[in-house]
């Protein structure tokens, strides 16, 4: 489905559950280093290992690949604090398999990065001393390894007395879809926070803004009129890829129960579950690789946005019937 400019115009407020639109709230380096404070204050605002947060430096968002046929890493949002700790911030919008896993390597990838062969500059031998890294992912979806609860914090213990061993690896799971507060309801800023960062998106404003500055200045920030040409551009052809994904995965999920009530109840939910999200991850492929042929994108950044080769890039621009 394609979307023209004029259905795109009652898009007043960046939806943050959109991985672009999260990146052009908190990622922006001249803009959302206040916002960021606030967020990661909140999340830790009762926790004596990383008191008030004052100054944030963001840092590279890629990993290159370690070896010839590796795959690098991207994060949504990474940046250091002058207190020593390293946080990645991740928005994920639809569940896949293995997501812990995936996370656990996304920390321990940014760890492994800060060991170093031989000796630094000053001729010191490496001694394994390590900047702690901090994991913070925002899901919107429910994590079915985790309880169902808004924010879970986790970290390597000892599991007879719950000690904590090291500081090295941290890791925040918030999910969105199992905070159900009502707007009277939030009284604390991780509440605030998430609320807007749930909501704000469908209800197109933001939430607090007469009650706290760091809402007001969302509210600016988060403005889509407001953002430089190119920066607009990436967001709306997000934001109709969102669109496309989920209209496909509602169809998918529709399929799959039909199919599932006619080969019996049990085994056909399992079976057009996976069936479902299979076709619904190649029809998104199929989205992006239209819309950004649409845009101009060069073959090649496709290619690595789909994990699909250029033949079939070329192949699903030329056919019109896909």
């Amino acid at each position: 489905m394609n979307y023209t400019k004029e259905e795109l115009k009652y898009e007043k407020v960046i939806n943050p559950t959109i991985d672009e639109g999260f990146k052009l709230i908190f990622g922006r380096e001249d803009v959302s280093e206040p916002l960021l404070l606030s967020l990661l204050n909140s999340i830790f605002a009762n926790d004596p290992d990383f008191g008030d947060i004052t100054k944030l430096r963001f840092i590279q968002t890629e990993h290159p690949n370690e070896y010839i046929h590796g795959r690098g890493l991207r994060y949504d949002i990474r940046c250091e604090t002058a207190s020593g700790h390293r946080f990645i911030v991740e928005m994920q919008k639809a569940d896949q398999e293995n997501f812990i896993a995936r996370s656990q390597y996304y920390v321990s990838r940014d760890i492994a990065s800060q060991g170093y062969k031989g000796k630094d500059d000053r001729n010191k031998q490496w001694d394994f001393s390590l900047v702690p890294v901090i994991g913070v992912f925002f899901c919107n979806f429910m994590i079915s390894e985790l309880d169902r609860k808004p924010v879970t914090y986790a970290r390597i213990l000892d599991e007879e007395n719950h000690q904590t061993i090291g500081e090295y690896q941290r890791y925040v799971y918030i999910q969105l879809p199992c905070f159900v507060k009502e707007k009277v309801e939030c009284d604390s800023f991780i509440d605030k926070w998430i609320y807007n960062i749930k909501n704000m998106g469908t209800m197109q404003s933001v939430a607090f803004k007469t009650q706290d500055e760091i809402f007001e200045y969302l509210d600016n920030v988060s403005n889509v009129a407001t953002l430089p040409p190119e920066e607009r551009g990436v967001y709306e052809a997000a934001l109709m890829r969102a669109r496309d994904y989920n209209a496909q995965m509602k169809f998918a999920r529709k399929k799959a129960m039909a199919e599932g009530h006619a080969e019996g109840r049990a085994e056909g939910r399992a079976e057009g579950r996976a069936e479902g999200r299979a076709e619904g991850a190649e029809l998104e492929k199929i989205s992006l690789v239209k819309s950004f042929a649409a845009q101009g994108v060069d073959l090649n950044i496709i290619a690595k946005a789909t994990g699909l080769s250029i033949e079939k890039i070329h192949e699903i621009i030329n056919d019109n019937h896909l």
